[in-house]
């Protein structure tokens, strides 16, 4: 059996043997990532942020929360996001949701697990993939938070429980205004009874956190079947 260590051996050699180009300016990386270092430093990163939904901050805010979350706290207790939804971050998802470039997608696991993992206080037991709906995901031909809950289990060494279901097909939530994805994802997700989250610590995983609704629905399903604390780990946040 090929231990961790050996496996990074590996990559090592092949990225030195042929190097990476960067997905954003096509030229070499240079380095363990198809990315140059220059674009990295240029990505829009999150910064200042509220501790519980990421939703970015002034630098003076006086809390370490949003005014919305001190209102109506989450089911949730903490997103940990390194990016805005802005561009070009916005174009890689495009491109990796809906025209399937999976480099795009493990570039931003990647970026995730350099610049998030510090901020990982507790080790959570599970990570649970926000579902897509099957005609959507035939359609797609993977599901987008399946694919980044791998690259984060491969690395971190966590599970990962399907515990949540997408029985009911409903309307893309983009474009749609926060009363709208909260009405549109009404029933839409059911619980897996196939997996035990009773008192476990548990992340959420999807690509772009944006009115909550999404995230906050699979929290709310997840804590009334007994997990302990529930978190949203995800690519980016739009401001």
């Amino acid at each position: 059996m090929v231990n961790r260590s050996s496996k990074n051996d590996i990559k090592n050699l092949i990225y030195q043997l042929i190097p990476g180009r960067c997905i954003l300016c096509q030229s070499p990386s240079l380095r363990h990532i198809d990315l140059c270092q220059s674009c990295e430093n240029e990505l829009p990163w999150l910064g200042s942020c509220c501790e519980c939904c990421a939703l970015p901050l002034a630098e003076n805010h006086q809390h370490t929360r949003c005014g919305k979350c001190l209102r109506n706290p989450p089911a949730f207790r903490h997103c940990i996001c390194p990016l805005r939804y802005d561009f070009p971050v916005d174009r890689l998802i495009a491109g990796f949701k809906h025209q399937k470039k999976l480099k795009y997608g493990a570039v931003l696991s990647r970026l995730w697990l350099s610049h998030c993992q510090a901020q990982i206080n507790h080790i959570p037991d599970a990570l649970i993939p926000v579902p897509i709906h099957w005609r959507r995901r035939l359609i797609r031909g993977f599901n987008q938070s399946s694919m980044i809950a791998k690259d984060l289990s491969a690395a971190l060494d966590i599970p990962i429980y399907h515990a949540v279901s997408h029985p009911r097909a409903t309307r893309s939530q983009q474009g749609l205004s926060a009363a709208a994805r909260r009405k549109n994802l009404q029933q839409a997700f059911a619980f897996s009874k196939h997996h035990n989250v009773n008192g476990k610590h548990l992340a959420v995983i999807d690509d772009v956190l944006t009115t909550t609704a999404t995230a906050n629905t699979m929290a709310a399903i997840l804590a009334r079947n007994g997990a302990a604390r529930i978190d949203i780990w995800c690519l980016a946040r739009t401001p």
